[in-house]
């Protein structure tokens, strides 16, 4: 796996995307441990508590047809606002009020250039690195019991 692979976002994703969804798919022992290494102290107002409520799951059918209900999951959000004015977001799926709470404080810090090279290096690109890794040993864990089905044709009239 090559260095630049984890950092791009996939096709169709911004560069926000992609670190937004790093951080909500990321463990939070892992993301505190990572955050702790910068000693970062971010002057910042939380805008919205963490809260705790749901989302509606869709799904497509075959993947691209029709819309229909799939159900639902518990998510988390929060939302904090830098001394400077920017914004920062954090959304995950369960119930995890300071991953969320962390999640925006690096979302807010990622937009300003004095800061996103570090948190990049330091906190987004290992995440991305580690999940990515989980991704492909279950992708391999899935190909080791994956079962070829064919049809025999008979020879008679």
């Amino acid at each position: 796996m090559s260095h630049s692979q984890t950092q791009q976002p996939s096709s169709g994703q911004s560069i926000r995307q992609h670190w937004m969804a790093v951080l909500a798919n990321a463990s939070y022992p892992a993301l505190v441990s990572r955050w702790q290494q910068l000693n970062l102290d971010p002057e910042c107002e939380v805008i919205r508590q963490p809260e705790v409520g749901l989302a509606r799951l869709q799904g497509r059918v075959g993947g691209t047809g029709e819309r229909f209900n799939l159900g639902d999951t518990t998510i988390t959000r929060a939302a904090v606002r830098l001394s400077d004015g920017t914004l920062g977001y954090g959304y995950l799926r369960g119930r995890a009020k300071q991953h969320a709470l962390l999640s925006a404080v690096i979302d807010a810090l990622m937009q300003n250039r004095e800061y996103a090279p570090s948190l990049q290096e330091a906190v987004i690109q290992p995440l991305a690195e580690l999940q990515q890794q989980a991704k492909h040993k279950t992708a391999e864990h899935a190909a080791q019991s994956k079962v070829d089905f064919f049809t025999v044709v008979r020879g008679e009239d």
